[in-house]
């Protein structure tokens, strides 16, 4: 069997990893390609390279056709000084091309993310993050442009590569490169027709003994045997003609694809969501796995003059003193995965014009709809609610226990709390995203060697979100008027209705453990809700780039004359939101913004084949953008070097100082949530009936965030529960005072290619970010501790207090720029093209590639406020950290092309480094309280994954191919809830980074006509 490899985009001076390749089998994207060459690259596994090299050899005939990933500026065997990954069409295949988010969560680069796996109204979309920085600091292009950070618009089986550059690129690009760049290539061009289909689905032994035993005690089912199910399906059907003598292409495609939904209770790790503690004995700790699910009280909760009261079993309508041996927990049925459809369309016209131009244009159009639901236990209350003492709902002892001596009388009491219960509620919900966007370019040669390229480009994503029984922002105001009831002639009815305030009001009878609310009454309590959000933006951009060595302008010692690329940009972004019904809490905002950029790039090959300088260059960049927002111009620059004293080493180095304007964060609207309950122990907690209420601080304590006239005031309140968490307004969203988050990055390099070991190539790359005025939304869970007990002034201010009554009114979770963001760690990647010609095999049995890509992180470091303490989640998990962080991943691969057919297998080894406990750390913001320790969740164990993949072709322009992925059906470790502490975890575990669901099955053919 033939390998083709061929230099393409940043090229390839250094191939890196295969994560399950054969070989690399790639073609090269400034020539145009008939869908019927294609099967050459189908009949081996995907190859992930890392790239340092430009083969821009046929930019004079093919000038619209030349993309390249880190830089505007196009010669000859350009060199990257920025490390490249490359994905090639191939290694998608392998892993679903439906599913390009996971096979780009497999890059130790790359954080993973989690798809479709989730149950949330608010989950679907796809985005990439790099470095554990977030998606907001990656920024992701199309074939060169712009593009929302979301992967459900990219037709998966159009992918002719990827191209990752990680650390600042702000001068090339603008805001948003403080990460990296994800640079998506499609092929635009057919001349025939080209299909791909896929199904795939999900297999798991239900056999573990522990998760059994536990839904046994909880008396739930358990899934037993072996599950197949959860398939995706996938087609793609591509078709394209060149007319006109070839001078014209137009090409169009369309995709499909489609997920089953994955219950929990169909995979034993997630049937019941675990518990880490035993509820009725909290004080134990994290000593107990438990079988949690929805719990609710049937006989309801109520605080009447300092007494924690239920309702009595018999259904008498008496109350008596409550107690947690009544809750109950009912299995959850919520989603692992989401039942999802995706259609994706698209066109390409491609013509060359008179005098060397060509003219591209493209528009592609996705919808992704997808379905879900959620198990809620039905759980309404409020914190103050008057009862009129004639309600004919009342028993005589509760009516004395409400009223006193009023029982029976037309008054209306003093405020109770209550909380009800309707059990078994399911909150549907579906999401529906449509986006799309248009392209036109054109781009020729000015004069030999010096290029023109105008583009515009105009995109927009509409979502749509709905879902039912939702909590309403007037929910205690609602179940208060339904619990001021009076008898019309023998007709239970709402005192807001017969006085007109409230004619829709609906009587709520709370005080009997024999009726529950119906469906009219809970559908009242609670309410439909629904959201659209949409973002625009135009883009127009101009480049001239070149080289200037027929001009004179190069060094003396170089053969090479200086490159450079002039760009203006000018971007208009517009987004809008709006909530309606039970979401109408989402504030409705239309917000716009733009930017007029300018930026130059210049590359000076200064010493070119001399004595230990095989190749010395420079390159810089700088970038001025005027966004009408801000008063001041925003810089961004590069600057970076290269040295090859030899062929097969060369040494690389670059400084970036990159920007991020965070649009969206500062257009955002408010959104405000009243009746949140948040912790505030300067006011006095509820007593609770075991006796067990948190200490109210003292005044010293709280003398940091209030006056004394404050904190005596506050003394009379009674809105807190017994643990201290009072109903205040939360309030979160943009901040439009938000400033630019600005980084430095910085790498160091060396390119290893031996010329007396063919086929071996390797890179080591340190890299170094630091983002300053980073943006966070505030972590107003960490702001009573942080103000009260640390003294740390920052977190102080998003407490809004009343100036009287000292109560908590607001408290702001809003975007702020705080503190910085820190990471640093070295990439190591190297591949080994093996022939056994080579060592003296005379028989043919093949060639491998043994291939290795890992990444080592040694400083991950965050300050969200200044005078906060800087704290590090590297080598953590759970709690302040949420997922893991491991100082090292990797993901290695061993391959064989068979000789005896046009095909080849291949085994990859995905691994992620073991984490600890994060509350073990000795960091104060991390650290367990004294006392906490956490036996059943100190450490997760660094994790291995194995795939396998084969391929073969059946006939020329036909393909099959068949893998797996988690081949041995592994378990994630299990991490559960811990008393009133959240870890983080998802389905038991982290389900990005931990599979969750079985092993992986997938069969795919390709077919070019």
């Amino acid at each position: 069997m033939k390998f083709a490899f061929v230099k393409y985009g940043i090229g390839v001076s250094v191939l890196a990893l295969a994560c399950s390749g054969m070989a690399a089998a790639q073609t090269t994207p400034a020539a145009a390609t008939d869908a019927t060459e294609q099967d050459q690259a189908g009949t081996v596994t995907g190859v992930v390279a890392s790239t340092d090299k430009i083969d821009a050899k046929e930019q004079k005939a093919d000038p619209g056709d030349v993309i390249v990933t880190g830089t505007r500026i196009v010669r000859p065997n350009m060199t990257s000084n920025a490390p490249i990954t490359t994905i090639d069409s191939t290694f998608l295949k392998e892993r679903g091309l439906a599913r390009v988010e996971d096979a780009l969560a497999q890059l130790p680069q790359v954080t993973p993310m989690l798809g479709l796996q989730g149950q949330r109204w608010d989950s679907g979309s796809a985005p990439v993050g790099l470095r554990s920085l977030g998606g907001g600091r990656t920024l992701t292009l199309l074939n060169g442009q712009r593009m929302d950070n979301d992967v459900n618009i990219i037709p998966g089986a159009l992918i002719e590569r990827i191209d990752i550059m990680t650390g600042g690129a702000s001068a090339v690009y603008g805001s948003d490169a403080i990460a990296g760049v994800v640079n998506f290539i499609l092929k635009r061009k057919f001349n025939g027709i080209a299909f791909d289909g896929e199904v795939s689905g999900y297999n798991h032994n239900n056999n573990n003994p522990l998760l059994a035993g536990l839904a046994k005690d909880a008396g739930y089912t358990y899934p037993r045997g072996t599950y197949l199910g959860g398939g995706n399906y996938f087609a793609s059907l591509a078709a394209g003609k060149n007319l006109l003598d070839d001078k014209v292409n137009i090409s169009a495609f369309a995709t499909y694809k489609k997920a089953d939904p994955i219950q929990f209770r169909n995979i034993d790790t997630t049937n019941c969501p675990l518990l880490m503690f035993d509820p009725y004995n909290i004080e134990a700790g994290n000593t107990k796995w438990i079988c949690a699910g929805t719990t609710y009280n049937p006989y309801n909760y109520f605080y009447v003059d300092g007494q924690n009261l239920t309702n009595a079993r018999d259904g008498s309508r008496s109350f008596r003193t409550y107690t947690t041996d009544d809750e109950i927990r009912v299995q959850s049925i919520d989603s692992v995965q989401r039942r999802s459809e995706t259609v994706n369309a698209g066109g390409f016209l491609t013509a060359d014009l008179p005098a060397g131009m060509r003219l591209s244009g493209s528009f592609l159009y996705s919808k992704i709809v997808e379905r879900g639901f959620n198990s809620i236990d039905g759980g309404l209350w409020t914190p103050e609610a008057p009862v009129n003492c004639d309600n004919p709902f009342l028993g005589r002892q509760q009516a004395q226990a409400i009223c006193g001596a009023a029982a029976g009388t037309t008054a209306l009491s003093a405020p109770i709390s209550l909380s009800l219960f309707r059990p078994g509620m399911i909150q549907n919900f579906r999401n529906a995203t449509d986006d799309w966007r248009g392209s036109l370019n054109l781009a020729g040669m000015i004069v030999d060697k010096i290029r023109f390229e105008l583009s515009y480009q105009q995109t927009r994503s509409i979502y749509n979100g709905a879902s039912d029984h939702n909590w309403l922002p007037d929910q205690a105001e609602r179940l208060a008027r339904g619990l001021q009831v009076r008898n019309v002639g023998g007709v239970a009815t709402c005192l807001s209705k017969i006085n007109g305030s409230d004619p829709n009001c609906l009587p709520v009878d709370a005080f009997s453990s024999n009726t529950s609310i119906s469906d009219a009454v809970y559908d009242w309590l609670t309410g439909v809700g629904s959201r659209r959000q949409q973002n625009d933006l135009q883009v127009v951009n101009a480049i001239v780039s070149g080289t200037l060595e027929d001009y004179g302008l190069k060094s003396p010692w170089a053969s090479s004359g200086i490159g450079f690329a002039i760009t203006g940009e000018y971007r208009k972004y517009r987004n809008q939101s709006a909530g309606y019904g039970a979401w109408s809490n989402f504030t409705t905002f239309d917000g716009r913004t733009s930017v007029k950029e300018l930026g130059g790039e210049i590359d000076i090959p200064l010493i070119e084949d001399r004595p230990f300088f095989k190749e010395l260059s420079v390159n810089g960049g700088y970038r001025i953008s005027d966004y009408d927002v801000y008063e001041q111009l925003v810089h961004s620059w590069k600057a970076e070097a290269s040295w090859a004293p030899v062929d097969g080493l060369r040494f690389r180095a670059s400084y970036n100082r990159a920007v991020r304007v965070g649009v969206l964060e500062r257009l955002e609207g408010e959104n405000r949530y009243p009746n949140t309950l948040m912790l505030d122990l300067c006011a006095p907690p509820r007593a609770s009936a075991d006796g067990k209420t948190a200490q109210r601080y003292t005044f010293e304590q709280c003398s940091i965030g209030m006056t004394r006239a404050q904190y005596d005031a506050l003394s009379s309140y009674t809105g807190c529960d017994s643990r201290g968490f009072c109903p205040t307004t939360l309030v979160n969203g943009g901040n439009s005072a938000l400033q630019p988050e600005r980084s430095r990055s910085k790498t160091l390099g060396v390119v290893f290619q031996p010329r007396f070991i063919p086929g071996l190539s390797a890179t080591v790359d340190w890299y170094d970010i630091d983002i300053r005025g980073a943006f966070e939304w505030t972590r107003i869970d960490m702001a009573f501790n942080q103000c009260y007990n640390n003294k740390v002034d920052f977190f102080c201010q998003f407490y809004k207090r009343d100036p009287q009554t000292g109560q908590v009114l607001v408290a702001d979770a809003r975007y702020n720029n705080s503190g910085y963001t820190a990471t640093r760690g070295i990439d190591f990647s190297t591949t080994y093209n093996l022939d056994p010609k080579r060592l003296g095999i005379a028989d043919d049995i093949g060639t491998f590639n043994l291939n290795f890509n890992g990444t080592l992180t040694t400083k991950f470091e965050r300050q969200f406020a200044p005078g906060n303490t800087p704290w590090s989640c590297l080598g953590y998990f759970g709690f302040a950290c949420g997922g893991p962080m491991p100082r090292w991943r990797h993901v290695a691969g061993v391959n064989w092309q068979m000789p005896w057919v046009k095909g080849g297998i291949g085994f990859t080894w995905r691994y992620t480094g073991g984490t600890d406990n994060s509350k073990l750390s000795t960091n104060k913001v991390l650290a367990a309280a004294p006392g906490q320790t956490f036996p059943l969740i100190q450490r997760i164990p660094g994790y291995s994954y194995f795939d396998f993949n084969t391929n073969v072709t059946i006939v020329k322009g036909i393909d099959v191919r068949f893998n797996v992925q988690n081949l041995f059906d592994k378990d994630p470790p299990l991490i559960g809830w811990d008393t009133n502490y959240a870890t983080g975890a998802y389905f038991n575990t982290y389900p990005a980074y931990y599979t969750v669901r079985g092993r992986t099955l997938r069969v795919g053919i390709s077919a070019r006509f």
